[in-house]
């Protein structure tokens, strides 16, 4: 189980710092487009695209890490019922959860390769690129969600989880 303890922790430290790389970005384009538009009255054209771009991909990686902790939107939560059902409850939802996100990645990863000859205006990218975030988000929440079924409580994070009481 500490194999898949240690996936998980890198599952979720790896998506946060592209989260935080992705923010960054985005917040850095928006001020330098503030700042060149009315200090220096010369907007740079390229700086809308890679915030607008770096919000997608920010949104995918968000939705993964949500997903991972089952923040996600659910009609029926497995607490209301009794513990036997709990479990059984939990598995449903997250087949049926991966296979809507399975059959989204598929149709994404057709969006993305359909647009490989399209470029952005402002940047001069592939918009392939940009359409990537969504089979890579869409995966990365499958994986999210399998990875959540390891642990007795999906919603902990690896290192919010007490190990000092469990048993050897």
């Amino acid at each position: 189980m500490s194999t898949f303890r240690t996936l998980d922790h890198i599952y979720i430290r790896s998506i946060a710092l592209v989260c935080i790389a992705l923010f960054v970005v985005m917040l850095a384009a928006i001020l330098s487009q503030v700042v060149m538009r009315y200090v220096f009255s010369n907007p740079l054209s390229w700086s809308e695209e890679l915030a607008r771009y770096s919000m997608v991909w920010l949104a995918m990686m968000a939705a993964a890490l949500c997903s991972r902790a089952s923040q996600h939107l659910t009609l029926i939560s497995a607490e209301m019922l009794p513990p036997p059902l709990q479990k059984p409850l939990r598995y449903l939802g997250t087949l049926i959860a991966c296979v809507i996100l399975g059959v989204l990645f598929w149709h994404a990863t057709d969006l993305a390769v359909r647009t490989a000859r399209q470029t952005t205006p402002g940047l001069g990218l592939s918009m392939s690129w940009i359409y990537a975030a969504l089979p890579t988000g869409f995966a990365l929440m499958i994986l999210g969600q399998v990875l959540g079924l390891f642990f007795s409580d999906a919603r902990a994070m690896p290192e919010e989880t007490d190990t000092t009481n469990t048993p050897v």
